[in-house]
């Protein structure tokens, strides 16, 4: 009798394991299309799924950029996404991240990460998502600088005003 139980129990966790295991593939073949983004240049497309769960989410890992912080099991997903890039003009993959809550990262994109001349790396929420040479001319990268720069003259704007009111609001409180 204690045979049986025996089998059952691991004919339950192998079972388990399995179905865990398998669960990586079905949630991105499966996967719903959520949205799409050009990168600033136009030249990389990423887009985002919703992956396929059949196992509650409880049951799935929180990613973390650190592999030593990856063993977070019981963590709550609101929102679960995963992306994959594909070059705009001819459709290539070329790369994908891992499943992610987005909720719980910082909702930042990375268009180019990279100290090397003609190579480029995108992170999405810091995780990465693509390694390549493919439109990494100085003519795009160009245009990438032109782009980040317009993004830090727009938050050097948003700042200004920021400490203008603060600053406003101060000297009205201090006069009352």
């Amino acid at each position: 009798m204690t045979d049986a139980k025996t089998i059952i129990a691991v004919c339950i966790v192998a079972g388990g394991a399995s179905i865990y295991q398998a669960s990586g593939w079905w949630e991105r073949a499966f996967a719903t299309l959520e949205s799409s983004e050009l990168s600033p240049d136009g030249c990389i497309r990423i887009d985002t799924y919703h992956p396929f769960w059949i196992t509650p989410s409880i049951f799935h890992r929180m990613p973390h950029p650190d592999p030593a912080n990856r063993v977070a099991l019981g963590k709550v997903w609101e929102a679960a996404v995963f992306q994959r890039a594909y070059e705009a003009r001819t459709g290539t993959f070329l790369g994908e991240s891992v499943v992610y809550d987005p909720v719980a990262s910082f909702n930042i994109m990375f268009w180019n990460e990279s100290r090397e001349a003609g190579r480029r790396i995108v992170l999405s929420n810091g995780f990465p998502l693509l390694d390549s040479d493919r439109c990494a001319d100085k003519e795009t990268l160009a245009k990438l600088a032109v782009f980040y720069e317009k993004e830090r003259e727009e938050s050097r704007v948003r700042q200004e005003a920021w400490e203008e009111e603060r600053k406003a609001s101060q000297s009205a409180g201090s006069a009352q």
